[in-house]
């Protein structure tokens, strides 16, 4: 197993820990991402895995739904371990890391270049949801260094994209976590 198919499996438990433990009560509450509740948050964040997992299988993914929640139906918890096997299934696939990818929009990439990209997805979004649901978490600090990595190297494409707000301050003494959470835009408190 490559590192970052590690690193991606990891962050996903991650996610999967937090969309477990959110009460029922707490679906619509909100976010830090403005405009979506937890459930949109849930809804979003399926939406990526189906939009990575179509690039690596080689195939064009089809664009998410202008509401996040609609692909997760009445059951956010349900949908989201539901995804959470799939991509555990296709995470173990032999030979999965270095395969050549050609249909993902950055240009001719590896499943192990696409993931490190992805891996913002399941990793902050769990951040977005505790903060949602009001439950405990926080962000691993190697996964929030190698994020952080990923994030900077694309930093044009992460800025341009509108998804991300801009880089917040922090202090000297600031976790990995924290500071990938300011480049982002958030408010790591």
């Amino acid at each position: 197993m490559s590192d970052a198919i590690a690193r991606y499996q990891l962050a996903m438990a991650g996610f999967d820990a937090v969309a477990g433990a959110v009460p029922e009560d707490r679906w619509s509450a909100a976010s830090p991402c403005r405009g979506w509740t937890a459930r949109d948050v849930v809804g979003h964040v399926l939406s990526s895995q189906d939009m990575l997992f179509a690039w690596i299988a080689g195939k064009r993914p089809t664009m998410p739904d202008e509401d996040p929640a609609a692909r997760i139906g009445d059951d956010p918890r349900g949908a989201w371990r539901a995804t959470y096997a799939e991509v555990g299934a296709a995470l173990a696939e032999p030979g999965l890391a270095q395969r050549p990818v050609s249909t993902y929009p950055g240009g001719p990439s590896t499943v192990d270049e696409i993931l490190d990209s992805g891996l913002v997805e399941p990793l902050v979004h769990a951040w977005d949801l505790a903060r949602a649901a009001d439950v405990e978490f926080t962000l691993d600090d190697a996964l929030a260094t190698e994020c952080l990595r990923a994030m900077k190297e694309h930093e044009r494409r992460v800025r341009l994209s509108g998804m991300f707000g801009s880089e917040n301050p922090v202090a000297d003494d600031a976790t990995p976590g924290e500071r990938l959470l300011a480049f982002l835009g958030r408010t790591p408190n």
